[in-house]
């Protein structure tokens, strides 16, 4: 678990704690039958879709916003970033909403450094 995380979500249960993390690694672990080898595959191709979204989708138009949006809700979904799935499934469903992107940001961020810090 990130060391961001590590402390706050400490008296949690298992699922709590997983969904806190920016990256549920038992639902990745599932996706991948357990094999770290394809993990790592799998996180790196994330890795590139999401920095591509991340530079685009700030200065996109509404329309090229919700393509960007639903394209990174699914692959979150799959590897277990819930919160970033969720907050782009909100931008998607609202690509004008700027609160939002900057939230997709950080959330992306998150993600980002929490797959940095895996072994």
């Amino acid at each position: 678990m990130s060391k961001h995380y590590r402390y706050v979500w400490q008296d949690c249960g298992e699922e709590a704690r997983a969904r806190a993390a920016p990256l549920d690694m038992t639902h990745l672990s599932r996706q991948t039958l357990g094999d770290k080898h394809i993990e790592k595959e799998v996180l790196a191709m994330f890795l590139r879709q999401m920095e591509v979204v991340s530079g685009q989708i700030a200065t996109a138009d509404p329309a090229a916003r919700r393509e960007l949006a639903h394209a990174l809700t699914g692959a979150a979904r799959g590897i277990g970033a819930f919160a970033l799935a969720d907050c782009a499934a909100a931008l998607e469903a609202d690509p004008g909403n700027e609160a939002e992107v900057e939230r997709l940001s950080n959330l992306a961020a998150e993600v980002h450094d929490f797959i940095a810090e895996l072994p």
